[in-house]
């Protein structure tokens, strides 16, 4: 690309930017762009989370090489990792990444021979944003390095502005104590899921938990240890359930999973590996060993007809119909339920 060409592109993009054009696909058309102006097959602006970088916005590009592309798949650790390198003048030039020594596999298997990353943030580290060549050779300049770095300063007040609205949405519908959704979020994005299945007939499943006795954990150990048996549950639930469940702490010891695309049976089977493996879990309180069990109730949707409400109320019932039956156990929606 000619020197004229390119300050033209670059151009556009921090016009664009300075638009607000990236909220329409959470920056995919201008990573695209981006991508484009360093001749590379993908750009990615990745966030740090704890000792990992998450690449949450990503080129369609990238979307067409990796059908499928998960975050948590391809993160990349903040130490021992070319970002970390790149802290010390703000970007680096990766040319020979299947040689490189800090390479993630991940990524190597994709076949990545160049790449190019700038650090993202003013004062501290918030992210960064690179390009990278899987079907070219070609290396990068430094001066496609000072151009990157130029790109990061600008883009570091929007992402870092995107975050901090992030953090405050999070608050809003996520449960303090255990970090799932709260009932707000489960009503709004409930309702567009069923709808979704509605539209295009495909199942939707409902699971109630609700702790037995946790009463009695509260009475004879204190509130304290009560919150540190919520957190264990929704720590178990979160990691026995997939990305596109939607995990809500529904009110006191009461939780819900809504489980898109999946039948009564199936959800039936989730729910059960969870009830055994909570029963499995042990709590030391004042020194003894306790164990604690869960009762769910699984309502079903076969072709998204029924509404939040009816999966709610019939999951309650099933969930009750545990609990009469001597409780820690799963009991799958049916008509004849009282």
């Amino acid at each position: 690309m000619e020197c004229e060409e390119k300050i033209e592109k670059l151009l556009s993009i921090i016009e664009r930017v300075a638009h607000r054009e990236y909220e329409r696909d959470n920056w995919r058309a201008i990573l695209d762009s981006i991508a484009e102006l360093f001749e590379a097959d993908g750009a990615a602006i990745a966030e740090i989370k704890g000792e990992y970088l998450y690449y949450k916005r990503v080129s369609g590009s990238i979307h067409k090489l990796l059908r499928d592309f998960d975050p948590d798949v391809f993160r990349v650790p903040v130490r021992g990792s070319a970002f970390e390198d790149a802290l010390k003048k703000g970007y680096i030039i990766v040319n020979n990444y299947q040689n490189f020594s800090k390479a993630v596999p991940v990524w190597k298997s994709i076949g990545l021979k160049a790449k190019l990353l700038a650090v993202l943030g003013k004062d501290e580290p918030i992210g960064s944003i690179s390009v990278g060549r899987v079907t070219d050779d070609r290396p990068f300049t430094p001066e496609d390095g000072k151009i990157l770095k130029s790109l990061a300063f600008v883009f570091s007040f929007i992402v870092k502005e995107e975050l901090e609205k992030q953090k405050l949405i999070e608050k809003a519908i996520k449960d303090h104590l255990t970090k799932l959704y709260n009932r707000l979020y489960l009503e709004e994005e409930a309702i567009r899921e069923i709808e979704r299945a509605k539209r295009y007939t495909y199942p939707v499943s409902l699971i109630m938990f609700d702790l037995d006795d946790f009463k009695r954990v509260n009475d004879n150990y204190g509130h304290h240890e009560g919150d540190r048996v919520l957190i264990s549950f929704a720590q178990l639930l979160r990691s026995k359930i997939r990305s596109t469940d939607i995990p809500v702490r529904y009110g006191g010891e009461e939780f819900i999973v809504l489980l898109p695309h999946t039948f009564g049976d199936e959800a039936y089977h989730v729910a059960e590996r969870i009830r055994s493996a909570f029963e499995k879990t042990e709590f030391v309180f004042d020194g003894s060993r306790i164990s604690l069990t869960v009762s769910a109730g699984v309502s079903f949707s076969n072709r998204g007809e029924a509404s939040l409400e009816e999966l709610l109320r019939m999951a309650d019932r099933a969930m009750y119909r545990a609990k009469r039956e001597g409780r820690n156990r799963v009991e799958l929606f049916s008509p004849d339920i009282n």
